[in-house]
């Protein structure tokens, strides 16, 4: 069995064209928060925003890349989903708008920061311990390196990549001081992943039976409401 990335999923000059982007981007948000007297305003904290967006990104890719090479594919990145970027809109239209009426608290700057790193930092990882059995997609056939994960951050979440963007997602919100776009998302985001883990522990439990029955037992998501 090969573990090197397959060809056919990666078209170089895409993957060049996301990352340049990315790292754009980037250094734009870096360059408007060196020179900003006080991050804690609207402009500020969008640049922000949007720094951790790309960091998130390519992070996507760089974990598929390094941990999941044989299933890299120039989507890793994923960037393709339109939700996401109707999300990004409507969260800097309510951070320019909303606190023209209301201030800006410092504390929630600091806290929404905290999760956005703790949510990555379980996102990655989720990453990293599952390796080659980690897939951004559900899976309906079990591959000869599909293995049934349950140590690490998976002892402590049975879905830890969903539940750690889960709470980047909130922390991106809490940073910006959104409510609106923060209760709403967290609303739909928690729809979401009720029915896409539902779905997926369909096939888990075909895979892996009665041990995947008493993880899921034992193993909570801790996401609320799932």
């Amino acid at each position: 069995m090969s573990y090197s990335y397959k060809p056919n999923k990666i078209r170089p000059h895409v993957v060049a064209l996301k990352a340049f982007c990315l790292g754009s981007a980037s250094s734009a948000c870096i360059a408007v928060l060196c020179c900003s007297s006080n991050v804690n305003t609207s402009g500020p904290k969008v640049a922000l925003y949007t720094l951790v967006q790309c960091i998130f990104h390519f992070l996507e890719f760089l974990s598929t890349a390094i941990f999941n090479t044989s299933e890299v594919e120039d989507d890793s990145f994923i960037l393709g989903d339109t939700d996401l970027y109707l999300v990004y809109v409507l969260s800097v239209i309510e951070t320019f708008f909303v606190h023209i009426y209301l201030p800006h608290r410092r504390w929630s700057l600091f806290l929404g920061l905290v999760m956005i790193m703790t949510g990555q930092i379980c996102r990655t990882l989720a990453m990293y311990t599952a390796g080659t059995s980690f897939n951004h997609y559900v899976q309906r056939e079990k591959s000869s390196k599909h293995k049934l994960i349950t140590t690490g951050i998976y002892s402590y979440s049975r879905h830890p990549s969903y539940f750690g963007y889960f709470w980047w997602f909130i922390g991106s919100q809490v940073m910006l001081g959104n409510w609106f776009v923060g209760v709403a998302g967290a609303y739909k985001l928690s729809r979401f992943f009720s029915q896409r883990i539902a779905y997926e522990e369909e096939y888990l439990i075909s895979f892996f039976g009665e041990e995947y029955e008493a993880y899921k037992k034992n193993t909570p998501v801790r996401i609320p409401f799932i």
